[in-house]
């Protein structure tokens, strides 16, 4: 599954290089970021960190079509660890959305897609966020943003994991995330 969503994201990359490079009415930006799990995710996730790219179509004033990729990863609350229970978590979020320039490089954007997991069997949830920034004019770019995830239970979390409590019917998870990235 990894070597898969790997391969998915590679792809996907090349595939908006070369057409961002045929093309001068978008721009890539690679970006990291921390996060703070909120919720459920809390109960059960440390912070987290990662990265991403992103592609930035232009197609109105001031307005922009967006498509990520990346890859997240959380560290697993000790007391939840054990020889089912890895000590991170990875994830993989997809999305698509949409970027307007407000005033003088603030911005507001708004994404959904999926997040893949990496872990046990894979699986995904429903993910949408929004978030506000500002974009310096040498290509800096600062943005925070709230992601939520929902995704419907599954039976192996209680089953394989032994964790109840909070996954609930359905789960849905949230975090704070600042990202810090360089447009090219």
């Amino acid at each position: 599954m990894k070597k898969f969503i790997l391969l998915l994201t590679l792809s996907v990359g090349f595939a908006f290089g070369s057409f961002a490079q045929s093309s001068k009415i978008g721009d890539f930006n690679l970006g990291v970021y921390g996060a703070l799990p909120l919720y459920n995710m809390n109960a059960l996730l440390n912070v987290g960190i990662g990265g991403s790219l992103k592609y930035e179509y232009h197609f109105r004033k001031n307005l922009y079509f967006t498509a990520e990729a990346g890859y997240e990863s959380f560290g697993v609350k000790t007391k939840l660890q054990n020889a089912y229970v890895p000590a991170t978590v990875g994830y993989v979020p997809l999305k698509v959305g949409v970027k307007y320039y407000l005033i003088s490089g603030f911005y507001a954007e708004g994404q959904l897609g999926q997040s893949v997991f990496c872990q046990h069997g894979g699986g995904g949830a429903f993910d949408y966020s929004g978030g506000i920034g500002y974009s310096f004019k040498p290509g800096f770019e600062i943005g925070i943003r709230y992601e939520g995830w929902h995704q419907e239970p599954e039976n192996h979390i209680k089953d394989d994991y032994g964790i109840t409590g909070p996954f609930k019917d359905p789960a849905d998870f949230g975090q704070f995330a600042l990202r810090l990235a360089q447009r090219f």
